[in-house]
């Protein structure tokens, strides 16, 4: 049983001495809690989250289906806590993409349709939304070329959560900022 427990022991010392050396830590024979990431917060549905979109996306283009990103622009503040800060990133998807058509025996609108799905925020909770926005256009005139529809990049959305949903945050004393008049809304449901 000696040799063993001595063969354990350089062992041990061994890892010990290499691991300071690599400025690496030994594993840790307990299990700790995690550090808290901060207060939780009822998020009421409809709570408002003003993002851009991060690329423009044309209905020409663009392929039903494939996914979008946007970034918060400016803290989501619920009851005096930070649920969302500037930064945070978004995802969505393109619901419907169709280009425009114009010839002789028939017309046809373009539509491009996009959804924020949920936001990301900066303690790693998922935020869930509910926002869709249509566009459609025809070609203008007789001799109107411009038949596609494009959302450009950085156009701001006023994008509401879904449902009422608890998600971590941090006390502030700051007050909500102001949505952008030009934050367009979604479709009415």
């Amino acid at each position: 049983m000696a040799p063993l427990f001595r063969s354990f022991f350089f062992a041990l010392l061994t890892c010990s001495l290499f691991c300071q050396q690599v400025g690496a830590q030994m594993p840790a024979t307990s299990a700790s809690p995690a550090p808290s990431t901060g207060s939780v917060t009822l998020v009421p549905r409809g709570t408002l989250i003003v993002v851009q979109t991060t690329r423009g996306t044309n209905s020409y283009g663009a392929e039903t289906g494939s996914k979008l990103t946007y970034i918060v622009t400016q803290d989501v503040i619920v009851a005096g806590h930070i649920i969302a800060k500037a930064g945070d990133v978004a995802e969505g998807a393109i619901q419907n993409a169709e280009a425009g058509r114009d010839d002789y025996f028939t017309q046809k609108s373009a539509n491009l349709r996009v959804s924020v799905d949920r936001v990301y925020n900066f303690c790693g909770d998922t935020i869930e939304t509910d926002f869709m926005r249509s566009e459609y256009r025809r070609r203008q005139g007789i001799f109107g070329s411009h038949k596609d529809v494009e959302v450009i990049k950085g156009q701001l959305y006023q994008v509401p959560t879904e449902r009422p949903q608890r998600v971590c945050s941090e006390p502030t004393t700051e007050a909500p900022a102001p949505v952008p008049s030009d934050a367009l809304v979604g479709d009415s449901r």
